[in-house]
């Protein structure tokens, strides 16, 4: 009501008659620096409007508002709510000098002791780090909490109880919800048709149950597009996730029996409000085999988030070949210390995410492991058990999740952790074993990591002794797993799916050093295969 009543005093202003400014006479000049001026205000007037709260923009979501910076962390940036589950916050700056600051969700009107930590894509569940105009941070509420759960999102001083910028969630709040269209998909040759269709967001398609033999068909596309009939020229073929690209979408060669659910991305310059129909359509000789009409779309759809990137600044390298090592009944040993990442060369071009001070080598090496189901392998950990630092009190565990600190998880959050190393990974630390390196060394003028292997030091305490733990994969373990640290978030790369038939080798062979003999390698991802 105040955004209205201010643009009708505007406009007010607009229709005097006479109106004079105290420091000039009302002639023609005067006339143009009072439009000037009334264009600008009603230009700030349009522009409140726009950032009201509770307001759509299509873009981004709900806004609910623009975060203050009550504390010395340069906190800026525009919260938008993008679904039941997830916000984001546009163009957010922080500094990163806070001790224990974590993004927070409250069910008071400020944060306190009792509200729940929101992990990051960039620092998961570990103190935030430093922001600088980041385009887009992306949170999903953790477990099975909805944001109209809350009253409050904040940037959360858990250590001193510290409020570095809150804004309250609205009781009326109106959440971008996804839709499911009114039909589903038929059609009358090679099987077509679906179960139930869900719009995601504006750019995301689910289609459940899908049907279609497109063994038989000449060839077979998900193809979306204007107009009242399917036609060649109207529309664009649209990619399969997890099966194409944006860039190489292939045609369907498989039977699709109604047991796989599909998810398809529109491309960038489409959304579901400017589409009309979404059909299984052969490019080979322009027939539709069948389609489904999009219409009665809400305009409240909840926006498209792109995929995160982890930390924009990093750029691609050409990385020192990875080394994938193989257990198997021969090789069951793995012997996990710490050791220098090796610049950009190493552990950041093969995880694609900045590394901490030491990351782990498992067997002198970094590199990938692939373990055969049915096997079981001795862990052998040296990560350091002192607890007064948390830079040599490494406890290793095994997980399917992504994101490390085990540690620092809530009883409800660590609830939603699947663990392959027993139940409490604290235990696993053993003594200290650290490779380093002399300041003085550039991993850059290597070409390999066995080359710059050969200038590190390996360094034991000699006064404990390391842990140890046994694993063995079966046939219900997932095909990929994780080695995580209980005190800090693993910062992994991308994630890896291996078939049944992929025979995993040795990539890079390593010479001349007796510690690498019965070589077992692993990194940052555990592979599962059979």
């Amino acid at each position: 009501m105040f955004v209205y009543g201010f643009v009708q005093y505007i406009a007010a202003i607009v229709g005097q008659q006479g109106y004079s400014h105290p420091r000039c006479d009302y002639n023609a000049t005067c006339k143009n620096a009072m439009l000037l001026r009334t264009t600008i205000l009603l230009s700030i007037g349009i522009a409140v409007l726009a950032e009201e709260i509770n307001s759509y923009d299509p873009d981004y979501g709900t806004f609910i508002g623009e975060l203050p910076n009550l504390a010395d962390g340069d906190v800026r940036g525009k919260v938008y709510v993008v679904n039941d589950t997830t916000l984001q916050i546009v163009n957010f700056t922080y500094n990163g000098n806070a001790p224990d600051l974590y993004f927070w969700m409250d069910r008071k009107e400020s944060p306190t002791t009792d509200g729940t930590k929101v992990p990051s894509f960039e620092y998961g569940i570990t103190p935030l780090g430093k922001y600088e105009n980041a385009e887009q941070v992306v949170l999903t509420l953790p477990g099975r909490h909805k944001i109209t759960n809350f009253k409050s999102f904040s940037l959360f001083c858990y250590k001193y109880e510290h409020n570095f910028g809150s804004v309250a969630i609205p009781e009326n709040l109106i959440v971008p919800r996804p839709q499911f269209l009114a039909s589903e998909l038929k059609g009358s040759r090679y099987s077509v048709g679906s179960g139930p269709i869900l719009i995601l967001d504006k750019r995301t398609i689910k289609i459940f149950g899908f049907t279609f033999d497109a063994d038989k068909a000449p060839d077979g596309y998900f193809f979306v597009g204007r107009g009242p009939n399917v036609a060649h020229d109207a529309g664009v073929k649209v990619p399969i996730r997890g099966r194409d690209t944006p860039e190489l979408i292939t045609a369907m060669n498989e039977r699709y029996r109604g047991g796989q659910d599909l998810i398809i991305d529109l491309p960038a310059d489409y959304d579901i409000q400017h589409v009309d129909w979404l059909a299984i359509y052969c490019y080979k000789f322009r027939v539709d085999f069948g389609h489904v009409t999009i219409s009665n779309v809400s305009t409240r759809i909840p926006p498209y988030v792109p995929p995160q990137k982890r930390f924009d600044d990093i750029s691609p390298v050409d990385g020192w070949p990875v080394t994938s090592l193989l257990g198997n009944e021969n090789r069951r040993n793995f012997t996990f210390q710490l050791g220098v990442p090796g610049g950009k060369k190493g552990y950041q071009a093969m995880a694609r995410a900045r590394p901490a001070k030491y990351v782990w080598y498992v067997n002198g090496v970094l590199g990938d492991i692939y373990l055969k189901r049915g096997v079981t392998y001795a862990f052998i950990v040296e990560g350091g058990s002192d607890k007064s630092t948390s830079e040599f009190y490494n406890p290793l565990y095994i997980t399917d999740n992504q994101s490390g600190g085990y540690g620092k998880l809530s009883n409800e959050e660590k609830e939603q952790v699947n663990l392959f190393s027993g139940s409490d990974p604290s235990r696993v630390s053993g003594r200290l074993c650290i490779w380093t390196s002399d300041d003085n060394v550039d991993p850059a003028q290597f070409s390999t990591f066995a080359d710059f292997r050969k200038t590190l030091r390996l360094k034991c305490e000699t006064d404990k002794v390391a842990a140890y733990f046994q694993f063995t994969p079966d046939e219900k373990t997932p095909d990929t797993l994780y080695y995580q640290l209980v005190t800090v978030k693993r910062e992994n790369g991308n994630l890896k799916t291996l078939g049944k038939t992929v025979k995993p080798v040795n990539r890079n062979k390593f010479e001349n050093s007796k510690f690498l003999s019965g070589l077992t390698c692993i990194s940052t991802d555990v592979f599962i295969w059979i």
